[in-house]
């Protein structure tokens, strides 16, 4: 599997297990790179079977992901949305993590809000440090 080529994380690979870091400053918004980034991953560990476990975290202290890009889910007017709406692509991306034959970890330290809360349960296993994590759901 390559592990180059991504603009907002970085995936290093030892011992069977990819280590995805999201680093998208300021704040590693879940917009449309993101997403293309986690879509091309997705579709490599499909067909990779020596990996065996991914983990993603943050490079970012305080912020795991912070949210989906409101312009991104903005860009389309509701009489006008279809199949390429932003919102169907961001449910069709976590849906694929979701279904990854790998297990998958959130390994959480800092905040995570709407769409990285989303993202987190996407994934089998979700962990957070204690006293730095704050979940929460957008009502």
């Amino acid at each position: 599997m390559a592990s180059e080529g991504y603009t907002t994380f970085k995936v290093e690979i030892k011992d069977a297990i990819a280590w995805v870091t999201f680093d998208f400053p300021p704040v590693n918004v879940q917009g449309k790179p993101m997403l293309d980034d986690l879509n091309r991953l997705a579709e490599a560990l499909e067909s990779d079977r020596s990996v065996k476990v991914v983990v993603f975290q943050s490079a970012h202290p305080d912020i795991f992901v912070c949210h989906a890009d409101i312009d991104m889910l903005c860009e389309i007017p509701a009489s006008e949305r279809s199949l390429d709406d932003p919102l169907l692509y961001l449910q069709e991306v976590l849906q694929r993590i979701s279904e990854l034959s790998q297990a998958t970890i959130a390994k959480v330290e800092g905040m995570a809000r709407g769409g990285g809360h989303e993202f987190m349960l996407a994934c089998d296993m979700r962990f957070a440090a204690r006293g730095k994590a704050v979940f929460m759901q957008m009502q």
